[in-house]
């Protein structure tokens, strides 16, 4: 009888398949097991502190049980942990809130989480790190890039915001207003002094990698230069991306410099070409992206694009500013769009 080899058999990938997914269960498990301990634990101090109401009587006890349950237990009882805690249970007060998220999030992802303040912000990167499986290092990236500050819900009415985050949450559907940013940060192409509309997406198309996932996930890269025929005329599209979670085309165009008007009747053209011409059955209708230097805030509001479903404007930055910059930048962006559109 001949040696039976398994090293490409069907039974051992079973086999292996069968392995590596109850390890993940029971890595699972145990993660969501060690963050309700914490919880109770956080809820255990917090009640005993609430009941005394004095802030060094809370200090003390901290001291005190992080000594004796590090003695006990080891090094995940320090001070600071102890307080990770107490910031938990007060972060999440609700135990089926804790409980759902302990068993999709990692205890790691959500000691970043529970010092978000906004309680919106803190929603979305929840949602978003479930949806996009972001690792602890990836999710604190989007985090220290304000990726929420960017992405166009955040300029959102409130109600817009938990609506979509609840779809997301309940039918992990994503909206536009989740995936589109403003502006994209493109420093990876090393493109700081002048350079063409040619060269901005021969640099994008060599660091296709890094540019998708400044898109963020679901984005899956089908043309560069897409020729479209209009009336015998050639027209060229600058990329051609698909959406999987929007189920539509995005159609991305380069401009150098701010924004102008004539962009849009481009992009209009395009899209009911593509809506035509490549969309498929059971597709939602194409998405353009006008990604400029600038932007022309009146021109861009005239034109009724800070609502519009199906044609983005943002700007890209090739050059970083400081964090205090962008941050102070972000959040005029995001004071004047809510103000504007209370005022509707």
């Amino acid at each position: 009888m001949s040696d039976i080899t398994l090293n490409n058999s069907e039974l051992l990938q079973s086999i292996i398949n069968l392995i590596d997914t109850s390890r993940r269960k029971v890595a699972l498990n145990i993660n969501s097991e060690l963050t309700l301990l914490y919880w109770h634990i956080g809820k255990e101090i917090n009640n005993n502190i609430l009941k005394n109401e004095r802030a060094d009587y809370g200090k003390t006890i901290v001291k005190e049980l992080s000594k004796n349950l590090t003695k006990l237990y080891g090094n995940g009882f320090t001070k600071q942990n102890v307080y990770n805690f107490v910031k938990l249970n007060e972060t999440f007060s609700d135990y089926e809130i804790v409980h759902s998220v302990s068993r999709q999030l990692t205890w790691t992802h959500l000691r970043s989480l529970i010092y978000i303040e906004d309680d919106l912000k803190r929603e979305f990167y929840i949602r978003m790190a479930i949806h996009e499986r972001w690792s602890v290092r990836i999710m604190q990236e989007r985090i220290n890039n304000m990726l929420y500050e960017r992405t166009a819900i955040s300029k959102k009415p409130e109600e817009t915001i938990n609506r979509d985050l609840q779809l997301l949450k309940a039918e992990n559907k994503l909206t536009p207003d989740l995936v589109f940013r403003d502006p994209y940060f493109l420093d990876f192409l090393g493109l700081y002094n002048s350079f063409s509309e040619k060269d901005l997406e021969s640099t994008i198309l060599n660091n296709l990698q890094q540019f998708l996932i400044e898109l963020g996930s679901d984005f899956a890269f089908i043309a560069r230069q897409k020729r479209i025929v209009i009336d015998n005329e050639d027209f060229r599209i600058d990329l051609l991306f698909y959406h999987r979670s929007l189920c539509c085309l995005i159609a991305i165009e380069l401009k150098l410099g701010k924004f102008k008007a004539s962009y849009k009747g481009q992009m209009e053209l395009y899209l009911r070409w593509l809506e035509r011409n490549e969309q498929r059955a059971g597709e939602n209708k194409p998405i353009g992206l006008i990604l400029c230097s600038e932007k022309s805030p009146e021109q861009i509001n005239y034109l009724m694009l800070d609502n519009d479903e199906h044609i983005k404007v943002a700007e890209y930055i090739t050059l970083l500013p400081t964090k205090d910059v962008l941050e102070e930048k972000l959040r005029k962006a995001i004071y004047l769009a809510q103000n504007s559109s209370d005022s509707k």
